[in-house]
């Protein structure tokens, strides 16, 4: 009998409906199961998960180690401010609109730029910096209002503070945000995008010694982000401090004695290699690296006595002197000098700078008037490649080694050596042409020359000590350089005669006879026709134990300028000797 059409169509409904509770059934007892794998086999995991949605750890900022001169005087330290932070974890973006302008109407800034870069934040709990270095007074009524603002955070934190000022800045440095050329590098060793480093000087030479270890805080928060609790507290470990040769009241007397002169002062003990004043003209305050106090005066951050080439002139010609020496000249050698030299087959005479001349020279006389003719003859006899040996057994050419950044190494014409022309040659000999030094590269050649052959490393850490105030003092290298009793003798008298001889190129100078000062002026020529004026020295003579090194950009005759400046430098050390003398 067949069916009709209500019960066919009934039929069909029915089946259907078997159908859906069937698969009803499968994804039912797919959902138990998979509910039972994650109750029962992953329950630890995503506890972990739901705990970290409102629990989060966050860093605290170390201390960072100070910085004190010799005697103990305060050259970096640190403030204590706070840090504001906004994070997009469980904030909707008007509620994070209302926190910013809330902040941006406090603080009369602008942080809509920060905001825009907090949202694209990924993950979400990560947090944006948006002010630094607040007072307490500032950030008060924001703690007093946190729990109604969002999304925010408030840290304390460190502002670094240098006392002296520009005083010290070339050897100090700032601290500074770090550079996307070198993110990565610092990411690497656990710095953050917002931390702050050493940009220059002792900052960023000894920067992990500094830096101290951050510690570590787990906080509680709502559903929409905001400060619950302190669920727990790992506190920071400070970063070391450090104690430096530098002698801050000798290092404010050398910088006032440049009287904003261009140049370079350095003084620095050749028996231990520590430098007691570092001086660079011009200068930056550290405390506001960008800012100028005085428009008409430029601020420059490059360290001279280091980053910068110059022409020695004749402080050179010690190389020159003891080059002559090893290869067989003798000190009692003369030379006649008429005013002018010429080379065969060369129409322009190389000239002395006394052109009436100096009659017959020996090399201590050769020394102290500072005679060109008599090391133009010199060089010809020993060629060019015992020069540049001497220089480079001197260090020219290397870094001195010093614990500050970026220092340059100078240029020595070795590739070239052979392809020198004649005239290019006489140029080395009284330290100008193909060649470039630092001033700490000369001094340095003085010290060791003073200590007979004992280079070592100038410094300026003396002891760093960390948190249990433990002390690692600063251990120098050095290297001995061969010098023969007998050249050394001859050269030294040469060097004492240009100061205590009458005729001596720094005689005028006025050094007392008691001081013993052995030392040698130069002065170097410039594209522009201006002269660097130059003056090493060392005393006393026969037991050295203070070196000064004088550079005056455009300052004229050494004789006449870097030597009267260096003479008050050495007044100053011998009047604070005993000060000075002591660790």
């Amino acid at each position: 009998m067949p069916f009709s059409p209500d019960t066919r169509h009934r039929r069909i409904f029915l089946k259907r409906l078997r159908i859906l509770w069937f698969l009803t059934i499968i994804l039912f007892l797919i959902l138990t199961a998979r509910i039972g794998q994650w109750t029962l086999f992953r329950r630890r995991d995503y506890r972990k998960l739901a705990r970290n949605n409102f629990i989060h750890p966050q860093c605290l900022s170390a201390p960072r180690g100070k910085i004190f001169s010799r005697d103990g005087k305060p050259l970096a330290v640190n403030r204590m401010t706070f840090s504001i932070w906004i994070s997009p974890f469980r904030v909707k973006r008007d509620e994070l609109h209302r926190t910013v302008s809330f902040l941006g109407h406090h603080l009369g800034r602008d942080f809509s730029r920060q905001e825009r870069e907090a949202l694209t934040l990924r993950p979400r709990w990560r947090g944006k910096i948006i002010a630094r270095n607040l007072p307490i007074e500032k950030v008060a009524p924001i703690l007093e209002r946190q729990f109604e603002l969002p999304g925010l955070r408030v840290h304390p934190d460190f502002k670094r503070f240098y006392p002296a000022g520009s005083t010290c800045a070339h050897v100090i440095g700032y601290l500074g945000c770090i550079s996307r050329a070198e993110i990565h590098g610092y990411l690497k060793r656990g710095y953050s995008r917002d931390d702050l480093v050493g940009i220059g000087g002792i900052e960023r030479w000894y920067e992990d010694l500094l830096k101290g270890t951050p510690g570590r805080e787990v906080v509680q928060r709502d559903a929409r982000g905001r400060y619950c609790k302190t669920l727990e507290t790992q506190p920071a470990i400070p970063g070391q401090d450090l104690y430096l040769s530098l002698d801050l009241d000798f290092q404010k007397f050398a910088l006032n004695a440049l009287n904003e002169r261009l140049g370079v002062v350095v003084v620095m003990n050749p028996q231990n290699g520590q430098i007691l004043a570092l001086v660079s003209s011009p200068s930056y305050d550290p405390n506001h690296p960008a800012v100028t106090t005085n428009p008409t005066r430029p601020i420059s951050f490059l360290n001279k006595a280091i980053q910068e080439n110059y022409s020695p002139a004749s402080t050179f010609k010690l190389i020159t002197a003891m080059a002559g020496l090893d290869s067989g000249i003798s000190p009692a050698q003369k030379y006649f000098c008429d005013g002018y030299y010429y080379l065969p087959n060369w129409k322009k005479p190389f000239k002395c700078d006394l052109v009436t001349g100096h009659g017959w020279l020996d090399l201590r006389g050769a020394i102290q008037y500072s005679c060109n003719i008599y090391f133009y003859k010199s060089v010809r006899r020993i060629g060019v490649l015992a020069l540049l040996q001497k220089a480079l057994e001197f260090d020219y050419g290397f870094p001195t080694g010093i614990d500050l950044p970026y220092e340059v190494a100078g240029s020595l014409p070795l590739i070239s050596a052979d392809s020198l022309t004649p005239g290019e040659v006489l140029h080395l000999a009284i330290g100008q042409g193909m060649l470039a030094v630092t001033p700490l590269q000369v001094l340095c050649s003085y010290c060791a020359f003073a200590n007979g052959g004992n280079f070592v490393q100038p410094h300026l850490l003396l002891y760093q000590k960390d948190a249990e105030r433990r002390r690692k003092y600063f251990t120098p290298k050095t290297r001995f350089i061969h010098i023969k009793a007998g050249n050394r003798r001859a050269v030294l008298e040469g060097l004492i005669a240009v100061v205590n001889t009458p005729g001596g190129t720094a005689y005028k100078a006025g050094f007392p006879k008691e001081w013993k000062v052995a030392g040698k002026t130069g002065t170097a020529e410039r594209a522009s026709k201006k002269t660097d004026a130059w003056f090493a020295c060392f005393a006393p003579y026969d037991a050295p134990e203070v070196a000064v090194l004088v550079l005056l950009e455009s300052g004229g005759f050494g004789g006449r300028n870097a030597a009267p400046l260096a003479r008050e430098i050495l007044k100053y050390y011998f009047l604070n000797r005993d000060r000075l003398k002591r660790r």
